[in-house]
């Protein structure tokens, strides 16, 4: 457990949390304080390998009408860096891998060698690197006025033993702020370990119902344990121990930082999902995502016996075990991300 007065990583972090906000988050609070009027309109880059191709959708919207593929979500820090570049690579080439494999097996053909070289990290990097920074550059281009952090999704599809690289940019969104709300009400996806896009178009049904004031949906099991979120991990602190599941889940970058900070820390950690059953039992909960970081929860909506029940969470800053995580992610954040060029 993390002592009662805290690391020196915690106090220093906590002493200069003013500092990591509006670096992390660029100059995106400015916006805040202008009209709607004054707003200009959302833009984005898209680029097909490296070539820049006229885009106009979010990420979400475009990644729905591509072909299906591997794909995942990164967020620059400091501009011209990424966030956990390696792990988000890595993904990638473990998920074209799972893909493939079960392409062959529903198709009966195996897939090209070229195909099989996505599934190298070491042989992927490279291209995912030349795209990324490509999509940066024509960002900047486009909206050279944006000052902030980017969020970028990078997606491998295939066909005809044929891959393709996109990766699409587009300003990154503040971070939510208090109170956070969630609902848990929805299934568990079917292959929660790959990174498919086919599962951003499986998800909008979830989205389309979700109250405009509820951040996240919770995927809950028939069992109910609380999975992870449509697009989180999520994370629940029972008896001053952090509980995350372990399988039946997408293994976000964000959810590996926290892990790890609880190692470093001394605070316990328990990798199996939490109850919603036992939600009264809970002292927090948070949401994990490469744009939110950890995120605490203040409401989780549920149904007990067919009937709606909502439970509420209060953090003292500083001081509740899930405030303090939240403050040494955040501090972990810029340590964790790598420079895409020098000369971006």
């Amino acid at each position: 457990m993390l002592h009662r007065g805290g690391s020196a990583a915690f106090r220093c972090v906590y002493a200069c949390n003013s500092v990591l906000l509006p670096r992390l988050y660029g100059r995106v609070a400015v916006v805040r304080s202008h009209s709607s009027h004054s707003m200009p309109p959302p833009k984005y880059a898209l680029v097909k390998d490296t070539t820049p191709i006229p885009c106009t959708s979010p990420a979400d919207s475009w990644l729905k009408a591509a072909p299906r593929g591997a794909y995942t979500t990164a967020r620059t820090v400091n501009r011209d860096a990424v966030f956990e570049l390696d792990a988000h690579i890595k993904r990638l080439a473990s998920s074209c891998q799972q893909m493939l494999e079960n392409d062959a097996k529903a198709g009966g053909q195996h897939p090209s060698e070229e195909l099989n070289k996505l599934a190298d990290a070491a042989n992927l990097r490279p291209h995912v690197i030349a795209s990324l920074a490509a999509a940066v550059q024509a960002f900047r281009q486009e909206s050279p006025q944006h000052e902030g952090e980017l969020k970028l999704t990078v997606l491998i599809s295939w066909e005809s033993g044929q891959s393709v690289i996109q990766s699409h940019a587009a300003a990154l969104p503040d971070r939510p702020q208090p109170p956070v709300k969630v609902q848990a009400r929805g299934a568990p996806r079917q292959n929660a370990t790959a990174k498919d896009s086919e599962w951003v178009r499986t998800r909008q049904a979830l989205e389309k119902d979700k109250p405009s004031d509820v951040n996240e949906i919770l995927l809950v099991t028939e069992q109910g344990l609380v999975l992870e979120g449509t697009q989180t991990n999520f994370f629940a602190v029972v008896d001053d121990t952090v509980y995350t599941a372990e399988k039946g889940v997408l293994m976000g970058t964000v959810r590996g930082v926290v892990l790890e900070v609880c190692r470093r820390e001394g605070i316990q950690v328990r990798l199996e999902a939490p109850s919603i059953r036992s939600v009264d039992q809970w002292q927090g909960a948070a949401i994990a995502s490469t744009s939110r970081l950890l995120l605490p929860v203040h409401m989780i909506e549920y149904q007990k016996e067919s009937k709606p029940h909502n439970r509420q969470f209060q953090y003292s800053k500083g001081r509740s075990l899930l405030s303090r995580l939240e403050e040494l992610v955040l501090a972990e954040v810029e340590h964790r991300s790598e420079t895409l060029l020098k000369s971006l």
